[in-house]
Formats: C-alpha cells, sequence, structure tokens
C-alpha cells in the first residue's frame, strides 16, 4: 500500500480503504478461530499473578488493626459497671433558627452580618451562612440587607 496522505483521497477511495481494512480485520479474526484462537504476540497480555498472604501475614495484619482500633476507639468498657451516655449537644433545625432569630432581633432593623452571628453563636460560619441561604428564605421576616448582612423585620 502507498504511503499517500488522506486529504489527496477521494471520498470513494477513503470508503473502499475503509471496506477493505475491516475484511483484513475479518479474515484475522477467522485464521485465529482456526489456528486455536492464539492471538498475535503484540494483543496477548500475560495475566497478573495473585500473591497469597500466609496464615501469619494475615494474622499480623489483624492483630495490627485490631490494636489501631482499640487506639482510636480507647479501651472496652467493662459491662458491669452502668456509663451515661454522653452529653449531646442540640442537633436539628429548631434551636439554630431560634438562636439565630434571637440575635437578629437583638440587633434591630440595622441587621448583622454572617459573620457575627457565627461569632455570637459559638457556630461555623459556613454552618451559619448556609442556614441563612437556604433555610432562611422561608422565614418571611428575615430580610437581606446587604451583602452578607440580614435584620429582622416585624
Amino acid at each position: 500500500m502507498q504511503n499517500t496522505p488522506l486529504a489527496d483521497l477521494s471520498l470513494q477511495q477513503l470508503k473502499r480503504a475503509i471496506t477493505i481494512r475491516e475484511r483484513i480485520e475479518g479474515f484475522e479474526r477467522e485464521l485465529n478461530r482456526i489456528v486455536g484462537g492464539e492471538r498475535s504476540a503484540k494483543l496477548a497480555v500475560p495475566p497478573k499473578k495473585r500473591r497469597k498472604l500466609s496464615a501469619a501475614a494475615r494474622a499480623k495484619i489483624s492483630a495490627a488493626m485490631k490494636a489501631r482500633w482499640v487506639r482510636r476507639r480507647g479501651p472496652k468498657q467493662d459491662s458491669a459497671k452502668p456509663v451515661s451516655p454522653p452529653a449531646r449537644r442540640q442537633s436539628g433545625p429548631g434551636p439554630l433558627r431560634d438562636r439565630i432569630i434571637q440575635v437578629l432581633k437583638a440587633a434591630g432593623k440595622s441587621g448583622v452580618t454572617i459573620k457575627d452571628v457565627a461569632a455570637k453563636l459559638g457556630t461555623s460560619h459556613g454552618n451559619v451562612s448556609y442556614w441563612f441561604y437556604t433555610t432562611a428564605k422561608g422565614v418571611k421576616e428575615i430580610r437581606k440587607i446587604a451583602r452578607g448582612r440580614f435584620a429582622w423585620m416585624s
């Protein structure tokens, strides 16, 4: 086959070259099936060998993981001792909403910035900002005065 740039070939010549290439590939597949399904040397990739861990190695890894979990969680509590549950902080939308509204009411008509609300409540700025731009849209009395500044309008 000549080394002719594809740009110099006509559309009919390109179509003919494609059909010839498809026929050649079909013949190669058929020949491979006849010969025994062997692939050409450049296409064949040897399968990767799976390594196996010995029982001792698996036990060693298991012991290391269990030790790491104990360090992370702390030692197991004795079931005979009554343990009081850890103090839980309030969660859910209600408590944060009420606390933000109190801060807004205290600020008056001049409003308060999100950063100031977060500082007064001891909550992260991102948490309060997310609340204002999502949940606060459903509260009619909260008005946006400026960028990042909100006020309670009753």
